[in-house]
């Protein structure tokens, strides 16, 4: 088992309470890495890859860090990941309170808003039921209606699948694994018996890079859970 703080991406599964806006920045002091850290999962820049390889992954560094510079109005001087640590570092000394928020407005920014959420006209109302699309990217409508709500045990394993296999160069190594009984129990559909319904990040890049789990809770876990469970409607906690 990894020793790393492994975080758990429990696609299906709900937070255990409505999603909160803290007041405030949560502040978490915590000694890193911790003792037993496994070397073999260290992620190494210019070195390791997903499963796509460099170039896919190169390609969603750069469209995430050229949202997170827009939310900051500016860029970071390192070229590297570090560049990237940088600015949410920046996010969280300089939004205070509204980090969470402005963190998701960097998720959705990476999603293209098409098909338009406007073409729902085209459709009877019950196609779209009480989906919001006030707000939404487009894509990030229609998933919800084609998928999310229709087959939610499909879109969670979807999400995994591709959350272990896209975005790797922002967590690092991870796999995917089932679901434990006590949270397939809370899970609104069967999952298909929870296999590959959870992603597992043996050892998590972007708090290791920034070595701070507050920037890991802020700046990630809680906007990361808004957005899956909020704007894709997909069902998901993060857990360390």
């Amino acid at each position: 088992m990894p020793t790393l703080l492994p975080l758990a991406f429990a696609l299906g599964v709900p937070t255990p309470r409505p999603l909160p806006v803290p007041a405030a920045p949560v502040r978490v002091v915590r000694a890193w890495p911790p003792p037993g850290a496994d070397p073999s999962r260290i992620w190494i820049e210019g070195v390791s890859s997903g499963p796509l390889g460099r170039a896919p992954d190169r390609l969603f560094e750069r469209i995430f860090r050229q949202r997170l510079a827009a939310e900051l109005g500016r860029d970071a001087a390192d070229p590297t990941f570090r560049g990237i640590v940088d600015l949410a570092r920046a996010l969280v000394a300089e939004r205070g309170p509204d980090v969470a928020l402005a963190s998701r407005r960097v998720l959705n920014e990476c999603f293209p808003d098409w098909p338009p959420v406007a073409a729902r006209r085209l459709f009877p109302a019950s196609v779209c039921g009480d989906v919001r699309a006030t707000g939404r990217k487009g894509l990030l409508f229609w998933f919800e209606v084609l998928f999310a709500r229709p087959f939610p045990a499909f879109s969670g394993r979807l999400n995994a699948w591709v959350t272990s296999w896209a975005a790797q160069w922002l967590m690092g190594p991870c796999s995917l694994e089932g679901l434990a009984p006590e949270d397939l129990a809370d899970a609104p559909s069967n999952l298909c018996g929870g296999a590959g319904a959870q992603v597992l990040v043996h050892r998590c890049r972007f708090l290791e890079e920034s070595a701070c789990a507050s920037i890991c809770v802020n700046a990630c876990k809680i906007p990361t859970q808004a957005f899956f469970n909020e704007e894709m409607g997909v069902p998901m906690r993060m857990e360390p």
